[in-house]
């Protein structure tokens, strides 16, 4: 007899159940996928997050110091200087706001005198130094040999490194009144008669003046030589097949190459002479007063250090706040200026 029902053959009590795997729709498919991708990323996500937050704890580890540095002598720092230039009370007594400081340290004739050399330094020293800078740079730059071309940047450097107390102090030996100063007996040479340099109210502060222009020279050489070392020598090629003159290139094709070079060295140079500070010239600031050759930190430093017999932590700390302000105004006038000039030379 013929099996009819192999199931119950095999066992009557029990069914064998078949399973038959229907194949997954596209769509089915593309869901899994996304799933699982979306799985990978989420894995991937976590794992970059938490290598970020250890790289970032390792850098503030890093920078603590610094931060700690920076909050101490920077900013607690300015907190005292804003705390004594608005205080209505001498020696922290008590603490009132007023501005009654600020109206002294105007109508004080020495401070006076110290702003208006201060904005003479400024207005002297920064162009005339930027010139020299740049003639010396590209002198330098169009040196063939690299021997000597290192050995020249490196002497017009060094007195940027030196002790700026130092440098002053050789400064004010070279333009001593007697005989002895280096000037003198050059001028002796030619039969002039020596000069006061730094005892002569008429001299004095062209001295100061001469002494920043010299001061400020080896940084800006520096920068302005490898400004002009970068420039692109077929420019120069092409302007010299247009028959275009060597003091044309230097006109039309350096100095137009070297404009954001020169706007940062203004920034700097501009800064720099507000904050100039000729003690090694004269040994107080009262001998500098005493020949209208004092400047604003000059008269600050005094004023802290109660060396000139005047101390006043009021004063000195009013008196920061407006070189301060003058600065960050004149700051922003160049900004706007550089955003002119970066439009006109891009």
């Amino acid at each position: 007899m013929a099996i009819t029902n192999l199931n119950d053959k095999i066992n009557p009590d029990q069914k064998v159940v078949v399973v038959v795997e229907q194949p997954l729709s596209t769509t089915q498919v593309n869901k899994s996928f996304k799933t699982r991708l979306t799985s990978m990323k989420s894995k991937m996500k976590s794992k970059k997050m938490s290598k970020k937050d250890d790289n970032a704890l390792i850098q503030l580890i890093w920078i603590t110091p610094a931060l700690a540095f920076i909050a101490l002598f920077i900013f607690f720092s300015a907190f005292i200087v804003f705390k004594n230039g608005f205080n209505k009370f001498p020696l922290d007594i008590k603490w009132e706001f007023t501005f009654d400081v600020f109206t002294a340290v105007a109508r004080d004739e020495t401070f006076q005198r110290a702003l208006i050399n201060s904005l003479m330094y400024v207005a002297f020293v920064v162009p005339i130094g930027l010139i020299f800078s740049i003639g010396v740079a590209k002198a330098l730059s169009a040196l063939l040999s690299k021997r000597m071309f290192s050995f020249l940047q490196g002497i017009f450097f060094l007195p940027y490194v030196t002790s700026a107390m130092a440098v002053a102090m050789a400064f004010a030996f070279m333009f001593s009144s007697n005989d002895a100063g280096i000037f003198n007996k050059l001028l002796g040479a030619f039969g002039i008669k020596p000069i006061s340099w730094l005892e002569d109210p008429k001299y004095a502060i062209v001295t100061v003046f001469i002494f920043g222009i010299w001061r400020s020279l080896p940084f800006q050489i520096v920068m302005l030589t490898t400004a002009f070392m970068r420039i692109n020598t077929q420019y120069y090629s092409a302007a010299s097949v247009d028959g275009m003159k060597k003091w044309k290139q230097f006109w039309r094709v350096s100095i137009p190459q070297i404009v954001p070079t020169i706007i940062y060295l203004v920034t700097v140079g501009i800064i720099g002479s507000f904050k100039a500070l000729p003690l090694g010239l004269f040994g107080s600031e009262k001998k500098a007063e005493s020949v209208n050759a004092q400047t604003i930190v000059f008269w600050i430093y005094d004023r802290t250090t109660g060396a000139g017999g005047i101390q006043s932590n009021q004063m000195a700390g009013a008196a920061s706040i407006i070189l301060l302000a003058i600065i960050l105004a004149v700051t922003i006038i160049n900004r706007q200026i550089t955003k002119m000039l970066n439009k006109r030379y891009r």
